[in-house]
């Protein structure tokens, strides 16, 4: 079984342009993502996902350099670029990560991914727990599905919202394994510049984000409410809110 993790990765944003190749110490944002991710053994091939215009070139560079596999295709519609990267490496079930949650939980997406398996399931992901860490698992048949039959533009641009929409076709599974994770006092995921400052004295205080533990972070977190709540007012944007 082909376990593929595709992580969606462009420099243009509305809010923090550039974000995923801007550089926390000596790393980008994507390199430290793509340090961690490498460490979950249970994903067979790792594949960044950007778009084919000249200025995501930079994220090709980066993920090659880091002995990743690219797939370019569309920039507004993800669903197709991440439906076509899958089948170019024929993926059987697919990890949705994306390039600016560089803290995304590992011990969560090994979870997941085992639920799905021995479960059965269509889709599996988690509620409730800490914006940034998360992540979303499913299988080839359903993103497939999700890439004939969705058609709204948040369906194109957010992957699975077809999928989740639509739980009476789709084996689906939410699951909140670790306890920690559960918090909504807690923004991990990098959108705006407050996101990125709270990053900056992360990194300060672990000098490399790349061998940091989730958990640890959120330790680390509740000891410094001062670093917590550099981006505690920033609202975080409803799915069917698109990027233009």
């Amino acid at each position: 079984m082909n376990i593929a993790g595709i992580i969606q990765a462009r420099t243009g944003s509305t809010r923090l342009p550039g974000k995923v190749v801007k550089k926390i110490g000596n790393k980008t944002v994507l390199e430290i993502l793509l340090y961690r991710i490498k460490n979950l053994n249970i994903i067979n091939k790792l594949i960044v996902a950007t778009t084919t215009k000249k200025e995501d070139d930079i994220i090709e560079t980066i993920s090659l350099q880091n002995a990743v596999q690219i797939f370019r295709g569309s920039e507004e519609n993800v669903l197709d670029r991440y439906y076509q990267a899958a089948k170019k490496y024929n993926a059987d079930i697919i990890v949705r990560i994306t390039a600016d949650n560089p803290l995304v939980s590992l011990d969560l997406i090994a979870f997941q991914i085992d639920y799905l398996i021995k479960h059965g399931c269509d889709y599996v992901s988690s509620k409730g727990i800490i914006i940034g860490t998360g992540s979303e698992v499913f299988n080839f048949r359903s993103l497939k599905r999700s890439w004939e039959l969705g058609k709204e533009r948040y369906h194109i641009e957010h992957v699975t919202p077809y999928i989740y929409e639509n739980d009476e076709s789709f084996k689906i599974k939410y699951v909140s394994p670790i306890q920690a994770l559960e918090r909504d006092d807690i923004r991990l995921t990098i959108d705006t510049k407050e996101d990125f400052r709270l990053y900056l004295k992360l990194n300060e205080a672990f000098r490399d984000l790349s061998y940091a533990d989730t958990i640890e972070i959120v330790d680390y977190l509740d000891e410094h409410p001062d670093i917590k709540e550099i981006n505690q007012n920033v609202q975080q944007k409803n799915y069917r809110d698109c990027w233009k």
